[in-house]
């Protein structure tokens, strides 16, 4: 073999080694990019896309793991619950590359598709990440986690450290991307990769969390002053059967003392029903006084019971085993 023919055969096996390596590296990236080619969104499934505002390479990912948007029975065979007081929205499935959101029809949660749609292309996403980059991803990740200082997010992570155990960065990535703004400039360039406008997939977040968060707040709110004023009328009723007791021993003393011929003077008989008569008018304003309370004490309860059975519906609406019953 001549020494150009022993050069152009060496090059060729460099070329073909590194055109190996190069698939090797990129083999994820292929099959992938066969299976956008083969997924033909619905005209819902296109629309979450682009209302997440998942940029063309959040828009990849998402389509490559085929996602689908099912009611309550086949969602709940693709995505069975691993705790039974913590219902679930989406999931992606990384054995057989897809994504599953559940079917949410309530009109006050509009925007949770969206939302679950962007968090489960980030699991997509981290699953497609090297050890390296999880590596450098997960100190950025927690870094954001401890600054936030949010202690329903605890909550939330203490859930994913119970149910399931390693997930932890995986669902962080997932939830600060969509859920919470200003995470620090290395993460936001890492996230603008995957949307074109990240805010605005957390203020739909933000819009029907909100539903949540207000109506909390106001039943803790009643709920602590219910309490507060059940004592105050306990308290009024007390005295005031007392009072009453009172009087009506008074009242007593008086007729005796009338049908004795007791008083020393008509001036003081008059002067004692006087007394009375005016006690009486107190007592019964004291007694109306209590009532309007306990009226408005009750109007309250309803309205409590009311927002607890408004929260309850929201989270049925959320639940995909009631979605069977």
């Amino acid at each position: 073999m001549s020494k150009t023919s022993r050069i152009i055969s060496s090059l060729l096996l460099v070329a073909f080694v590194v055109a190996g390596g190069l698939a090797l590296f990129y083999r994820q990236r292929i099959v992938d990019q066969f299976r956008v080619w083969q997924f033909e969104p619905s005209q819902e499934i296109a629309s979450i896309a682009d209302q997440s505002s998942m940029s063309s390479e959040g828009q990849f990912y998402f389509y490559a793991a085929h996602p689908k948007i099912e009611s309550s029975k086949d969602f709940n065979q693709h995505c069975p619950r691993i705790e039974k007081a913590s219902p679930i929205v989406g999931c992606y499935a990384s054995g057989s590359n897809r994504l599953y959101i559940y079917d949410v029809k309530d009109p006050e949660l509009d925007g949770i598709k969206e939302v679950t749609a962007a968090h489960e292309m980030l699991h997509v996403v981290y699953d497609r990440l090297s050890q390296s980059e999880k590596d450098k991803l997960g100190e950025l990740l927690e870094k954001a986690y401890k600054k936030l200082e949010d202690t329903k997010l605890k909550e939330r992570m203490d859930y994913y450290h119970r149910a399931q155990p390693g997930s932890r960065q995986n669902e962080l990535h997932s939830i600060l991307g969509t859920e919470f703004s200003d995470l620090g400039d290395e993460l936001e360039a890492h996230y603008r990769k995957y949307f074109s406008n990240r805010q605005a997939v957390v203020d739909l977040y933000n819009k029907y969390h909100k539903q949540f968060v207000e109506i909390e707040q106001q039943a803790e709110e009643l709920s602590a002053g219910l309490a507060a004023r059940k004592a105050e009328i306990d308290r009024s009723i007390k005295n005031y059967e007392a009072e009453v007791a009172d009087y009506n021993r008074q009242v007593q003393t008086f007729n005796q003392r009338a049908k004795d011929g007791d008083f020393e003077s008509q001036i003081e008989f008059k002067n004692q029903r006087q007394y009375l008569v005016s006690r009486s008018f107190q007592l019964s304003q004291n007694r109306k006084s209590i009532q309007s309370k306990i009226n408005a004490y009750n109007q309250d309860v309803e309205k409590l019971n009311s927002l607890g059975k408004h929260i309850n519906q929201l989270n049925r609406s959320l639940d995909s085993t009631k979605g069977v019953e």
